[in-house]
């Protein structure tokens, strides 16, 4: 047995050399202190006389350090309730003792009863902890502090109820110590890598949640850049369409006035010839300032039949070159709170996937999509209806998720429609249909 006690005192000295260096480094002066008076009380508990009254004592104290020592690294408010259990437990302890029945068999099942509910706390505390931070060491020191206050209790039993006396708290002593000079050595504890590696896992999973996030949104406004220079090149080339149609009106108006024997046709052709100018500068004047606004404005009333005009002729333009028919039912009066912008990003997004299913079609001779607006309960309703091929049903609820789609493209139109309709108070919904899709927005109401 000398040479097990010596073999604690020499841990116990490399410990507190290693916490002696260690002190300057540690960010937290509590832990360091309930750690080291925990390892000090469990060594020198191996020295302890053997009697009941002076073994009950020093497990009672180890007990309330452990417990205070997990409060500690779980952050564990309620002190309150630890201290007046113990101190509950002191006290019966110490009553007994003074009117001269702890001798007893049932005290000594009511002090083994007392000490297993108060061992509970700790332990549960310190298993939260290695679940939430699984590494092999933290499993082997909370075996080590289980045995030890196994051995505590089984040699306060042992002096006076018939049990042999084998003074286990001397070994398991000698365990705890060597786990902890491991703990010490090897996770370079009380410097933020040992314990504490969970709260700094925590804390760096939490981090990257945040880069994450982060980069989520930066690669959610790179593709509604995308997007809007999707949209800015339909509007482009629309425009360009008009324009060129307006061009060769004025170049044969232009011709028919060259030669025109009469002076009232000659002035009739450059009325006309001024006319068409004046159109196609209209119509290139409103493309830039749409360009211009575009994702800038704040949320404003939005008139369907006028604000919507260039970008409704385009995109009829546009139906036009593929053999599309598109139908627009918009009442002249009808308005929306809505960001410009993103109201014809979101139309757009809706127009062209109903393009892509209409010629996506086989067979069938009507090729149309439809563009519908209705006052509806104080909101604005805005359907695109087409006669394609329609929403496949094992895509029904899962249309507007990211990277979702019933053709072959990205997934990212309606994603983005859902998200730029939701940042302006509106809700987007596929509505089920015989034939074809509609697509509807509800929006606030201009």
């Amino acid at each position: 047995m000398i040479w097990f006690r010596a073999a604690l005192v020499a841990l116990l000295l490399f410990e507190l050399v290693l916490l002696a260096i260690r002190l300057p480094l540690t960010p937290s002066k509590v832990e360091l202190l309930c750690f080291s008076g925990l390892l000090i009380l469990v060594i020198a508990a191996g020295f302890v006389p053997d009697s009941t009254a002076a073994l009950g004592l020093a497990s009672l104290l180890i007990l309330w350090t452990l417990g205070m020592y997990a409060r500690y690294l779980n952050a564990e408010r309620r002190a309150w309730v630890w201290h007046g259990g113990v101190g509950v437990a002191l006290s019966i302890f110490l009553f007994v003792r003074l009117i001269d029945v702890a001798e007893t068999l049932p005290f000594y099942l009511l002090y083994a009863f007392l000490f297993v509910v108060l061992a509970l706390y700790p332990l549960v505390l310190f298993w939260g902890i290695c679940g939430a931070n699984p590494h092999p060491l933290l499993y082997l020191y909370l075996t080590s502090v289980a045995m030890q206050l196994a051995a505590l209790l089984y040699d306060y039993l042992s002096y006076g109820s018939g049990l042999p006396v084998l003074r286990l708290r001397v070994f398991s002593g000698l365990l705890y110590a060597g786990i902890c000079g491991l703990l010490l050595s090897q996770e370079a504890y009380l410097q933020g890598r040992g314990w504490q590696g969970l709260h700094i896992r925590l804390g760096e999973q939490q981090r990257r949640l945040r880069e994450a996030h982060t980069r989520l949104i930066q690669t959610e406004n790179t593709v509604m850049l995308q997007d809007r220079l999707i949209i800015t090149g339909i509007l482009t080339a629309g425009a360009a369409h008009e324009f060129k149609n307006t061009l060769s009106l004025i170049q044969t108006s232009a011709a028919y006035a060259a030669r025109a024997e009469q002076e009232v046709a000659a002035r009739q052709a450059l009325k006309l010839i001024t006319q068409q100018a004046r159109a196609g500068q209209k119509a290139v004047t409103e493309l830039l300032d749409q360009l211009l606004k575009r994702g800038r404005e704040e949320a404003g009333r939005v008139d369907l039949k006028t604000d919507l005009d260039l970008l409704l002729r385009m995109m009829r333009s546009g139906c036009r070159r593929e053999g599309i028919q598109l139908g627009i039912d918009i009442p002249d009066t009808m308005g929306v709170t809505f960001r410009r912008g993103e109201l014809e990003q979101v139309l757009v997004n809706l127009v062209r996937n109903a393009m892509d299913s209409v010629r996506s079609q086989a067979g069938g001779s009507e090729r149309k999509v439809m563009i519908r607006a209705r006052p509806v309960e104080g909101q604005g309703m805005i359907e695109v209806i087409d006669s394609g091929a329609g929403v496949p049903p094992e895509l029904q609820n899962r249309i507007f998720e990211l990277a979702v789609s019933g053709t072959q493209s990205t997934g990212l139109g309606l994603f983005l429609a859902k998200a730029l309709v939701e940042r302006n108070n509106g809700t987007l919904a596929c509505i089920p249909t015989d034939r074809g899709a509609c697509f509807r927005l509800l929006l606030p109401a201009g």
